[in-house]
Formats: C-alpha cells, sequence, structure tokens
C-alpha cells in the first residue's frame, strides 16, 4: 500500500468514510443507551458509560470535522464544541440514571439540599487539592526526566503548555464580553458537565460494583486518559482522584464542582500571565 501522502484519498472518498465512521458510532450508542434490555433493578455500568464516550470521544469529533471545525479553535468553535461535549455529559447521564433505571438524581450526586455548605466545601477543598496537583506535574516530569532525560522532559512539559488548544483562543480573544463568555464556558459549564459525568455518573456506577477506592482510581485514570496529555496526565490523575473522594465524603457533586472550577481558572491564570 502507498502512504497516504503519496496516495491520498479523494475527498468526496474520505467525506464518505468519514460518514459512515459518524454514522456507526452514533449507532452503537443509541442501542446501548436506548434498546439494549435492563432490568430496573439494577444500576447502570459499563454499557451506558461506553456509549457516552463512544459520542464524547469518536462522534462529536468526527461531527465536528465535517463541520468544518478544526485546530486552532476559534471562540466560536470552541463554544461549540464545549457546549455539544457537556450536553452529552449532562443530558445524558441524566437520562440514565433517572430515566433509563428510574432512580432519583441523588444518585447522581445532584441533591438540592445544602448546597450552600458544598460551595464552602469546595473553596477549602481547592486550597489542598490544586497545590497537589500542582506538585503531581513536577512529579511527572522528575518520573519523566529518569526515562529520557531531564531536559527533554522540561521541554516535553513546555510544549504541552505552548500546544494547549487554549492558548490560540486566549490570545485572540477582544476581551469584554468574549472574555467573560470564556470564563464561563472553561469555569463554569465545563466543571459541571465534567464533574455529572466523571464523578456522578462513571465514579458512581464504578463505586456500586467496585467499592470507592478501586472506583475512584479507575474513573480518575479514565479522566487523565481522555485529556490525552503525557506530562500533565499525573496531575489530572490526582485530581480525579481527589475529587471522586470529595463526592464520595459528600455525596454532592457541589464541592467537586467548585473545586473543578478554582482549578481551572488557575489553569487559564497560567496560560494567560505565563505561570510555570
Amino acid at each position: 500500500m502507498f502512504p497516504a501522502a503519496v496516495y491520498p484519498l479523494p475527498e468526496p472518498a474520505m467525506a464518505t468514510v468519514v460518514l459512515v465512521l459518524l454514522l456507526a458510532s452514533t449507532a452503537l450508542p443509541i442501542y446501548l443507551l436506548a434498546f439494549r434490555p435492563i432490568r430496573r433493578s439494577d444500576t447502570w455500568g459499563i454499557s451506558e458509560m461506553t456509549a457516552i464516550t463512544v459520542l464524547f470521544v469518536v462522534t462529536l469529533p468526527l461531527a465536528a470535522t465535517m463541520a468544518g471545525i478544526t485546530l486552532p479553535l476559534s471562540l466560536l468553535d470552541l463554544s461549540t464544541v464545549t457546549l455539544a461535549q457537556n450536553a452529552l455529559f449532562v443530558g445524558l447521564s441524566a437520562y440514565v440514571v433517572m430515566g433509563r433505571y428510574a432512580l432519583p438524581p441523588a444518585r447522581l450526586g445532584l441533591a438540592s439540599d445544602g448546597w450552600p455548605r458544598g460551595v464552602l466545601l469546595g473553596f477549602a477543598a481547592a486550597v489542598v487539592v490544586i497545590p497537589l496537583a500542582l506538585v503531581a506535574e513536577d512529579l511527572a516530569i522528575f518520573l519523566l526526566g529518569l526515562v529520557e532525560g531531564p531536559a527533554q522532559a522540561a521541554a516535553r512539559a513546555e510544549a504541552e503548555h505552548l500546544l494547549d488548544p487554549l492558548r490560540p483562543v486566549l490570545d485572540a480573544l477582544p476581551g469584554g464580553a468574549a472574555t467573560v463568555w470564556f470564563l464561563i464556558l472553561l469555569v463554569v459549564i465545563v466543571p459541571i458537565g465534567e464533574e455529572v459525568f466523571f464523578r456522578g455518573f462513571v465514579y458512581g456506577g464504578l463505586r456500586d460494583r467496585w467499592g470507592a477506592i478501586p472506583a475512584a482510581m479507575a474513573s480518575a485514570a479514565f479522566f487523565s486518559i481522555v485529556h490525552l496529555q503525557l506530562v500533565h496526565g499525573l496531575p489530572i490523575l490526582v485530581l480525579g482522584v481527589l475529587l471522586a473522594f470529595l463526592y464520595e465524603r459528600t455525596r454532592s457533586l457541589v464541592p467537586a464542582i467548585v473545586t473543578h472550577a478554582l482549578n481551572n481558572a488557575v489553569a487559564i491564570a497560567s496560560i494567560w500571565y505565563g505561570w510555570g
């Protein structure tokens, strides 16, 4: 076979391949979420987690490609993808738990009482969680340096910072309303969507089967892997474990959402002001 650079697929053929993959990656989740037989006495599990994962890992990127959304992202592109992804996280998680299995919202961590206390706990937890995540980044660079050398590890970490897809969006922000909207996306919408899915849905479903510690580790590993970063994979893993245990202790997603939001705010500030 000739490599694609020598014998590329014609554009219509490539579009057809993408369309077929898009349809296939949509059909499987629809079956798993809507038509796969279940028993109401059970709780949700790997099948439903797989279905939603396929939608945001495969289907959504393919749909974005078909719509002409590519890197570097504009604010409009970032808004479209972020809103779609987090609508999937919240909408489908709620549908599975409350619709398919007829369980109360509290099983997803969506308790309506005690939220002021949850907000305060989230702020308090952030004072501990965020520094630990930063220490984990230094540890990741050190461990990677043992494999490929300290200079190469530091350069890889710097490259990950420079290649952050948020950087070109930040650099192009005109200020004012656009900046406020960008912050709403990353500091409000993303923490809510990701906590509902990764902690409420994934961790909650695994906890019912495996117990708290294995579920926290597995859900955090999943949370880290889908971010597709090497150096920052360890800090994301640590963040995921700590957020899972925060949810486990409070049985509410509010503290985890607040801590996640503050972590994202610090991450944005580090890009904005060149910290680290």
